[in-house]
């Protein structure tokens, strides 16, 4: 924690490193309407952060990855149109959080989620993102996408009803159909 105490009080941690990229053959692609949701099987490891991260000055952003291994789903929002990603969740089982990706200042906010007060990762996404989506894109300066999000609201309710399916199948058998 900084000298100040502030540490506490800030939204994550940013990153000008980006997350590592989705894996094509872990995943399940969901039209929403505006977005698309994909749900993602992943395994993390320091060796594919420290991999992801070579190469650049960017290695020396990232805390001690050393023995990191952790896995679960994880749920990418990708605006349609150009299939950039803009949040990520990872219901880890370790240490679960999500993003806040700024494409345009390449920043990657990372957050904690406290799966102590907030329960269930997977169940908590979900939440947000029948109740918080546009607002969540907001927070990134996306209004207009934040407002296309509003206008197809049902297309996009019924989109996380099956992702929610999907979920519901990940979790009973450990792994996407």
């Amino acid at each position: 924690m900084g000298s100040d105490g502030v540490e506490a009080y800030r939204l994550g941690r940013d990153y000008t490193v980006m997350p590592i990229p989705i894996d094509p053959e872990r995943c399940l692609e969901i039209d929403a309407g505006p977005l698309l949701f994909i749900a993602e099987a992943r395994w993390l490891s320091g060796d594919a952060v420290r991999e992801h991260a070579s190469g650049s000055d960017q290695l020396a952003e990232i805390d001690e990855v050393e023995g990191l291994q952790d896995s679960g789903l994880s749920v990418h929002v990708l605006d349609a149109a150009d299939r950039r990603e803009h949040l990520r969740f990872d219901c880890f089982e370790n240490e679960p959080h999500y993003h806040y990706i700024r494409h345009s200042i390449g920043s990657n906010t990372v957050v904690r989620l406290d799966d102590i007060a907030e329960g269930d990762p997977l169940r908590w996404v979900l939440g947000r993102l029948r109740d918080r989506l546009p607002e969540m894109l907001e927070f990134l300066d996306l209004d207009d996408l934040a407002n296309r999000v509003r206008a197809e609201g049902a297309v996009v309710a019924r989109s996380i009803d099956v992702l929610e399916r999907e979920i519901a199948k990940f979790e009973h058998s450990g792994g996407l159909e």
